[in-house]
């Protein structure tokens, strides 16, 4: 799972995407687009019902931690800072 931040018509008006993202697949199979809250958060894993997630890799924004205690959950802060460094 995973966050992008953008806006519309003005930074003042941010706009979020979380996604969660198949690493198998290699494909995302569900996104929800709105403001950075826990409220906005809790809708991605209602989408995943359908799928049996195993392991949730997150980077380390708090929310994703409260909302995933108790469920196998790994950090993978700077993660794709890493990858492009050395492309």
């Amino acid at each position: 799972m995973d966050e992008q931040w953008g806006y519309v018509g003005a930074k003042s008006r941010q706009r979020w995407l979380f996604y969660a993202y198949d690493r198998i697949r290699r494909t995302v199979v569900a996104h929800v687009f709105g403001e950075r809250t826990l409220a906005m958060l809790e809708r991605l894993p209602g989408l995943l019902s359908a799928f049996e997630v195993v392991v949730w890799m997150t980077d380390d924004w708090p929310l994703y931690e409260s909302r995933l205690k108790g469920e196998l959950h790994d950090k993978v802060i700077g993660h794709y800072l890493n990858i492009k460094h050395y492309q």
